[in-house]
């Protein structure tokens, strides 16, 4: 195509003797251009000849095999370099690539598919300058060197190259670009592959299989601990429900106090201990008689709910009196020492008679205790009323090394007689 602009005759001769230059098929192509186009140049002609005769790939696929075209193993550079060029006029047909720049895109190409150890690359890579050249310097450098080489070799019987390839000239164009990747791997390298190939996979299927164990004896150790769990729980269980039922045991009931308490009222008088009115209505103070009993001031009273632990935040007493009183309601009088047990064997019944809030009821006096319980039944039935405020950090150790759970505290006015006072 670039001889027509240098062809210096007119248009109509250049038709006519490319027409006369073409035999066959070719003569076909552009009879049949001529009967769909009439007004065709010697280009068009050139055009038509290249869309049926020419290759088929597409710019970006030739500039991909350009690309990726190598020298081969005793292959010359001047070999190598007829085989870059067709492939890069390919392109340069499929307008790929800037005419301009083809004597870069070539010596680039050059210079990354040679053979690395080559001699002629050695010495373009080293050239002075190292400037880019154009496809008439390049040749003659590659010649010149590729001459020297032979005539240096040749005083001592080598060969520039282990493996000459001949070129064939009447080979097509894509037989040139098949062969454009490095040497075929031979039939040893490939047996090595192969095997390191085998050992690597049975390495993976090993792995693997340790992999699946290593899996297994996790899931079994995590159900080992799922049992395990499952058994503490199981004990904790049993082991609060064992607290809550003692608990129980030594509990009042308020049934009992109800039969043994006078229907007619829940008061008792701490002066003459009859049931039916309070102090203030008391018949013998009216004939004269006196009673002190002193008003105790609020004390903050834990609910209990049942077993639970604590041991440090013991409240502070009064110092004068630190008594531990269990309100409970019952009906069960006071325990008398039969004759069986001998004197000052057993002491005085330790279950008092208090008012909690104006309500009458009994409860265990004991000296030594540091905290005043309250049941949740009483709660419930007589002082609920009253709001339940919140307590933590707070440990109740009773008998046994027991500990007593509960639900909050609250303050009620406690009233007991002189007798347990000791004031008259």
């Amino acid at each position: 195509m670039q001889a027509l602009d240098e062809w210096d005759i007119s248009e109509a001769q250049k038709k006519q003797r490319i027409t006369e230059s073409l035999k066959g098929p070719a003569s076909e192509a552009v009879r049949n251009l001529k009967l769909s186009k009439r007004d065709c140049t010697a280009l068009d002609y050139l055009n038509i000849l290249q869309e049926v005769f020419g290759r088929t790939e597409k710019a970006a696929e030739l500039m991909y095999q350009y690309e990726h075209t190598y020298q081969k193993r005793g292959e010359k550079m001047t070999e190598y370099m007829r085989r870059l060029d067709k492939i890069l006029y390919q392109v340069l047909l499929k307008k790929g690539t800037d005419p301009t720049t083809v004597d870069q895109v070539r010596m680039r190409q050059i210079l990354k598919g040679a053979l690395p150890l080559d001699p002629v690359m050695l010495q373009l890579r080293t050239r002075e300058g190292n400037k880019e050249l154009n496809y008439l310097e390049l040749i003659r450098v590659v010649r010149e060197e590729e001459a020297l080489l032979e005539e240096k070799l040749g005083r001592r019987g080598e060969k520039v190259y282990a493996q000459p390839i001949e070129y064939n000239e009447c080979s097509s164009d894509e037989e040139d670009l098949e062969e454009t990747y490095e040497p075929e791997i031979t039939p040893k390298s490939s047996n090595q592959v192969y095997g390191e190939i085998q050992k690597t996979l049975a390495s993976v299927q090993e792995a693997q299989v340790k992999m699946e164990q290593t899996h297994m004896d996790l899931c079994r150790a995590i159900l080992k601990v799922v049992e395990v769990q499952t058994e503490i729980q199981k004990s904790l269980s049993d082991i609060r429900t064992a607290a809550i039922a003692v608990a129980s045991d030594r509990g009042f009931s308020n049934e009992p106090q109800e039969e043994n308490v006078p229907s007619s009222s829940w008061g008792r008088c701490f002066s003459c201990r009859e049931f039916g009115h309070f102090k203030a209505q008391c018949p013998e103070r009216r004939q004269g008689g006196s009673l002190y009993v002193p008003a105790r001031p609020r004390r903050s009273s834990p609910w209990r709910s049942g077993p639970t632990s604590l041991e440090d935040n013991v409240r502070p007493q009064s110092p004068r009196v630190r008594t531990r009183v269990r309100v409970q309601q019952t009906g069960s009088t006071s325990p008398a020492t039969t004759k069986k047990f001998p004197d000052k064997l057993i002491g005085p019944s330790p279950i008092i008679p208090v008012q909690v809030e104006g309500v009458y009821t009994k409860a265990l006096l004991d000296s030594g205790a540091q905290v005043t319980l309250i049941y949740r039944d009483f709660y419930q039935k007589y002082l609920k009323h009253i709001p339940l405020k919140k307590l933590k950090d707070l440990e109740i150790w009773g008998m046994g090394m027991e500990k007593f759970p509960y639900d909050g505290y609250i303050q009620v006015k406690l009233e007991f007689s002189s007798e347990i006072t000791g004031q008259p």
